[in-house]
């Protein structure tokens, strides 16, 4: 019968497993009863079997139900039929399934799920000793811990992937890792950290020549010009068209790739996003274009139509997406007096934002929804609904302030111990080199000496005394000479473990203060007051203090004995002039009783 009708038995399971997974999502048939019937289809090869009882999981099953149906049933199963070479492998994989229905379904705890079934994944992929498997589960992890502000977390489990993807020659996957902590940086207004970034995938041009290596640099590039221009204009309140000219061009560049080479970009990528962020480029900072904007988010509507892979399943990046264009859209139509439509398009945006688990993203999206919220109800005038976005609209600016004030000082506060930590290690090795030193030296004048006696007879007694004598002292005198050597080696270690964080401090300001977007003259100025401020001074007052005078300390005095002004040195640190001025408060406060610091700060 089969051949009659020329139906494949590939077909037929294709068939069955989205017939099963429709039932399963009206509730007519539960996800075990689903997953059996399409793992004892022996007409279907083994391997699609394992294919389409993982997507049933990920697709439907809670993740309670996940967790029992991996483990006991799809794991056997999987190891049964060896799909893979190792049952680690299978077992990482197995592990990834209950991970996505965390990701998609899971209650409160659901981060801290996926943290602890990607890290079972991880250590199983480390068992497999397959560098491709360990390599995309560290990405797995990376990724995962990036939307929770675990950022320095996330970089080191990003930057192990890429040593692993570079060991096997996937350059590709490596720039896409670079690609995710680039957009960390701009997500942490970070400009110098996106620069960084940048060079390290320029140094994979030479070897990974793929359309989607370029797709993912352009896309980085594009945002490290947004995120210029957004910082001049919060921070100056100007625009510098040139940088407009060169934000668009790279974002075009992107739209180019998409329309002319499709096929060889990877279809896990929600390649809408290239018209959405196009529009976002007009909507941000040439808004009255808005027949163009409005434009761009059709054509991302319909190729995220297209896209059938992301949208089904990356159910909750297609609701960002969604809610994305929507927020856009709606402001837009706002600027063309279409208020009734743009409300209507808001609104159904907000909604789905309950959907987002990029908790960073939702609170950006959020902003621009409440403000959009309450500029509507002014117009209108519905004094209710105005009082409630307002007030929506500024604790949701809190928390991202909030969030992003810790993020930045605990990323200055590793950088400082990291720093700390490495110059310790660097000090004992001298330490321990020069004991080692000494020890030789002594040790082989001791066998001088011993061999001097051996070799001597008894007829030379008396010379050989007095020359042992002679040498004894020779010995007792070089070995004062070496205590000193000694002492001198310890003291100028420690005078350079003391002055090494303050020089070191005013180096890292100096070299800071170039990329720094402050007036130029005001730059030079503090260059020379930088280059004459004496760092063993610094040290030896804050060793000379009555109360411990911490890294972050010495990096916040050092700008105010340079005389930096305190909106430059927000703008050099990258948090807000209200932050500075709490840490003077604070600093002010702690040393009090120091007359050095007093007349400083």
């Amino acid at each position: 019968m089969l051949r009659q009708n020329n139906i494949s038995p590939r077909a037929l399971s294709v068939a069955l497993a989205c017939l099963l997974w429709s039932f399963a999502s009206y509730g007519q048939i539960n996800v075990r009863d689903s997953l059996q019937a399409i793992l004892h289809n022996e007409s279907v090869d083994e391997r699609e079997r394992f294919s389409n009882a993982a997507m049933l999981i990920t697709r439907h099953a809670t993740p309670e139900e996940a967790e029992d149906l991996c483990i006991n049933i799809l794991y056997p199963f999987g190891e049964k039929i060896g799909y893979d070479e190792s049952k680690y492998a299978t077992l990482a994989r197995i592990y990834t399934f209950v991970y996505q229905c965390y990701r998609e379904r899971g209650g409160d705890d659901r981060h801290e799920q996926q943290i602890r079934y990607l890290k079972k994944a991880v250590e199983a992929a480390k068992k497999s000793e397959s560098d491709v498997l360990i390599g995309f589960m560290l990405y797995f992890l990376g990724a995962t811990e990036i939307p929770q502000g675990n950022w320095v977390q996330a970089c080191e489990y990003l930057y192990e992937a890429i040593i692993y993807f570079d060991k096997v020659q996937m350059y590709t996957q490596s720039t896409e890792l670079l690609h995710i902590i680039a957009t960390g940086f701009f997500d942490l207004n970070d400009i110098a950290g996106m620069e960084r970034t940048l060079r390290q995938m320029e140094g994979y041009f030479d070897k990974d020549t793929t359309k989607q290596s370029l797709y993912q640099y352009y896309y980085i590039k594009h945002r490290y010009y947004e995120a210029w221009l957004t910082r001049d204009l919060r921070n100056h309140q100007i625009i510098d068209l040139h940088l407009i000219d060169t934000a668009l061009l790279y974002a075009q560049k992107n739209i180019d790739l998409v329309e002319n080479y499709l096929d060889e970009l990877d279809e896990r990528w929600m390649h809408a996003y290239v018209y959405y962020n196009m529009a976002g480029i007009l909507d941000k900072f040439r808004p009255e274009q808005t027949d163009a904007i409005l434009a761009y988010l059709d054509k991302a509507d319909a190729m995220f139509e297209f896209e059938e892979y992301p949208r089904t399943v990356q159910v909750s990046a297609a609701k960002e997406f969604l809610s994305s264009v929507g927020v856009v859209r709606a402001r837009t139509l706002s600027r063309k007096g279409r208020w009734t439509e743009a409300y209507r398009v808001m609104t159904e945006a907000l909604t789905m934002m309950d959907d987002i688990r990029l908790e960073r993203e939702k609170i950006n999206r959020q902003i621009d929804a409440y403000q959009f919220m309450a500029d509507y109800y002014e117009r209108f005038n519905q004094p209710a609904q105005l009082a409630k976005y307002l007030k929506l609209l500024r604790e949701s600016e809190a928390e991202l302030y909030e969030r992003n004030k810790v993020e930045a000082l605990n990323e200055m506060s590793i950088r400082y111990e990291t720093e700390k930590k490495e110059l310790r290690i660097l000090a004992l090795a001298k330490e321990n080199s020069a004991a080692r030193r000494n020890f030789w030296l002594l040790a082989g004048l001791a066998i001088t000496l011993l061999s001097a006696s051996l070799l001597t007879g008894y007829q030379r007694r008396k010379n050989i005394q007095q020359k042992l004598y002679e040498m004894a002292l020779h010995a007792e005198l070089h070995q004062n000479e070496l205590e000193k050597i000694k002492t001198s080696q310890q003291q100028s270690s420690k005078q350079q473990l003391g002055c090494y964080h303050a020089q070191n401090t005013i180096e890292s300001i100096t070299q800071m203060l170039p990329n720094a977007i402050i007036d130029s003259k005001d730059k030079q100025a503090y260059l020379d007051r930088l280059s004459k401020l004496d760092p063993t001074l610094i040290e030896s007052v804050c060793e000379n203090a009555n109360v411990k005078v911490t890294g972050m300390d010495m990096k916040y005095i050092i700008c105010f004995m340079a005389n930096i002004e305190v909106d430059d040195i927000s703008l050099l640190f990258n948090i807000e002039p209200a932050s500075v001025r709490t840490v003077r408060y604070r600093i002010k406060k702690k040393l009090a009783k120091e007359s050095f610091f007093r007349s400083v700060l």
